[in-house]
C-alpha cells in the first residue's frame, strides 16, 4: 500500500481501488475464503469489493453500513485475487482500507471485538496477550551477545501460535457469544487480560521453541553473533496494521523503533514472513529515522548443505510469494538440498493456509487449511516444508509438516 499523509482521503483511495472492478468474478475462482464460508458472497473477493463500494456510500451519506465488519475482517489479505483480476483490483487492499475507515471513522457496530481487544492489549503491554516474558522462555539457557548490533527479532510470532491454538479450544467451550462479550470488556479494560486464562497447546509450544533454537544454532554456525531482547522483546504490531488500526500502529511502530535504537541495533534479523514484510516494507512508511537494515535469517545462512534424493514440497507464505518484490530464498535453499516438487497452486497462484483467520473466523480458517493441506499432499512428497510459524500451525495435520529451520538443520553437512 502506498504511503499517504495523515489527511489523505481514505474514501477516495477506496473509490479508486474498487472503481476499477468490472464485476467479472474471476477473483472468486482463487479467493480461499469463499467456498469455506459456504459461498457467502460477502466472504469472497468480489463481495468484499461490492461491500467496499457500499461502505463508501454509507460514509459519504453519514449512514451506517450493515454487514461490513465480517466481510472485511474475514479477508486473509493473501492478494491472490489481484494476480488474476484483468482490471488490477486487489480486494485485499480494499478490505484493508475498509478496516481502516471502520476504525478511524469509529463505525463501532462493524468493529470486531476480538480485533479491538488485541489492539488494546498490544498498546498497553507490547504484546497481544500481555505475555512478553513468557514469550522469551524458549531462550532459557542460551547465550547471546549483548554487544552485537545484529538483533534477532522473533516478534513473538512463533511463541504466540501455541496460545492461539489453546485460546481457540477455550473459545469453542465458552461459545461465540460469551467470547465476544469478554473480548469487548478486555478491549475497554486491557489490564483484565492478566486475569484471563491463557491455555496453550503444549506440543505446539515445544515444537515452536525447538524451531527458534534451531534458527539461532544455524545463524551461530554461519558465524553471526546475535543480540536478543529476551523478555523485553516487543510484538511487531502485525495485528494493528492488518486490522486497520493505523493511528495506533504509527504510535506503536515508533515505540518498537525506539526499543531497537536503545539496543544499539544496526541489523534486524527476522525469523517469520509477517515481521519481515512489516519491518522492511511498512515501518519505513510510518516511522521517521527507521534506519535499520532488515533481513530474513534465510538470507544469512552460510553452512554447507547436503543434497539428498528425496521429494519434498513447499507451502509458500503469502507474505513471500504474493508480495512485491517476491521473496524466494526458501525455494533456492530447498532446491539445493532435495527434489522440490511444487504444488499445483504455487507462486503468484498459491493458496493461503488460512492462518490469519484463525482468531476471528476459526471455522473458515480450518476449512482453508484442509484444502491447502490436501493440495500439498497431492504432490506425493515425503515432507511438507514451510517458512512461516502461522502456516506451520495451521497446516500441521501430520508429522510430514516441517518448519524450514528444522529441515535445514537436518541437511547440514557436518
Amino acid at each position: 500500500m502506498e504511503e499517504r499523509s495523515l489527511t489523505f482521503d481514505l474514501v477516495e483511495l477506496l473509490k479508486e481501488e474498487t472503481g476499477k472492478c468490472i464485476n467479472c468474478g474471476f477473483c472468486e475462482t482463487v479467493c480461499p475464503t469463499l467456498e469455506p464460508s459456504g459461498y457467502d458472497l460477502w466472504k469472497g473477493a468480489r463481495g468484499r469489493v461490492m461491500e467496499a463500494k457500499e461502505l463508501v456510500k454509507a460514509v459519504e451519506s453519514g449512514s451506517e453500513p450493515l454487514r461490513a465488519g465480517d466481510s472485511f475482517y474475514s479477508c486473509l489479505d493473501c492478494h491472490a485475487c489481484f494476480y488474476i483480476c484483468p482490471a488490477g483490483v486487489n480486494a485485499g487492499i480494499a478490505s484493508h482500507l475498509s478496516r481502516e475507515i471502520i476504525t478511524t471513522q469509529h463505525i463501532k457496530k462493524n468493529e470486531n471485538p476480538t480485533a479491538a481487544m488485541m489492539t488494546s492489549v498490544t498498546m498497553k503491554y507490547n504484546n497481544p496477550l500481555g505475555i512478553m516474558k513468557k514469550c522469551a522462555s524458549w531462550s532459557e539457557g542460551m547465550e547471546f551477545d549483548r554487544d552485537s548490533t545484529d538483533l534477532l527479532f522473533t516478534g513473538n510470532m512463533y511463541q504466540l501460535m501455541s496460545y492461539e491454538k489453546g485460546m481457540n479450544s477455550l473459545r469453542g467451550m465458552m461459545g461465540k457469544s460469551l467470547t465476544l462479550r469478554i473480548s469487548s470488556m478486555v478491549s475497554k479494560h486491557p489490564s483484565l487480560i492478566k486475569l484471563s486464562p491463557k491455555p496453550k497447546d503444549k506440543e505446539l509450544d515445544k515444537k515452536m521453541s525447538s524451531s527458534l533454537k534451531n534458527i539461532v544454532h544455524i545463524l551461530n554456525m554461519s558465524g553471526i553473533r546475535l543480540n536478543y531482547l529476551g523478555g523485553n522483546e516487543p510484538y511487531p504490531g502485525t495485528f494493528l496494521y492488518d486490522l486497520g488500526y493505523i493511528e495506533e500502529f504509527k504510535e506503536y511502530a515508533k515505540r518498537v523503533s525506539d526499543i531497537f535504537h536503545k539496543a544499539n541495533a544496526k541489523r534486524i534479523i527476522t525469523v517469520d514472513p509477517h515481521s519481515y514484510d512489516l519491518l522492511k516494507n511498512v515501518y519505513p512508511l510510518y516511522v521517521e529515522n527507521f534506519d535499520f537494515s532488515v533481513t530474513h535469517y534465510l538470507d544469512l545462512i552460510d553452512v554447507p548443505l547436503l543434497f539428498k534424493e528425496r521429494n519434498i514440497t513447499l507451502h509458500e507464505p503469502c507474505h513471500f510469494s504474493m508480495r512485491s518484490p517476491e521473496y524466494t530464498a526458501e525455494i533456492k535453499i530447498l532446491r539445493s538440498t532435495a527434489n522440490l516438487v511444487m504444488p499445483e497452486r504455487s507462486g503468484k497462484k498459491s493458496r493461503c493456509c488460512g492462518g490469519p483467520d484463525e482468531l476471528l473466523f476459526p471455522e473458515i480458517s480450518e476449512k482453508v487449511s484442509q484444502e491447502r493441506y490436501a493440495e500439498l499432499e497431492k504432490t506425493g512428497a515425503s515432507q511438507i516444508v514451510t517458512a512461516c510459524p502461522i502456516c506451520f500451525s495451521n497446516l500441521a495435520k501430520s508429522e510430514k509438516v516441517t518448519d524450514i529451520s528444522d529441515f535445514i538443520l537436518q541437511s547440514v553437512l557436518l
